[in-house]
């Protein structure tokens, strides 16, 4: 594991971003180690202060990285449409099929 000092992550949660994990003790994330959880916690329900913590925390590139990966499973069209417009990524060929694609393909209805 890569020691949070060295790679500039803060040792906690901002305030406003713990109140968005309400079903475990925000204390014990892991700002590295759990950075996909949070991302994914942060840009489908974050506030306007809290996605600004995870932008300064980790970085425009990284979340980039996240909304093109892990995001598309686990965010909302509209989350990753926003997203997506904000960071340039609509012109990106997973997340054109992501958006233009059946809504649920095991309930086309």
């Amino acid at each position: 594991m890569v020691d949070r000092a060295q790679a500039g992550l803060p040792a906690n949660l901002a305030k406003d971003v713990q109140s968005l994990f309400w079903e475990v003790d925000a204390s014990t994330l892991d700002v590295s180690a759990h950075r996909e959880y949070i991302l994914g916690r942060v840009l489908e329900y974050g506030t306007t202060g809290s996605v600004r913590w995870a932008v300064e925390t980790y970085g425009e590139a990284r979340i980039r990285e996240f909304i093109l990966g892990r995001g598309l499973r686990v965010l909302s069209r509209k989350t990753v449409n926003y997203w997506a417009l904000l960071l340039g990524l609509q012109d990106e060929e997973c997340i054109q099929r992501f958006l233009t694609g059946p809504r649920n393909p095991l309930w086309p209805y």
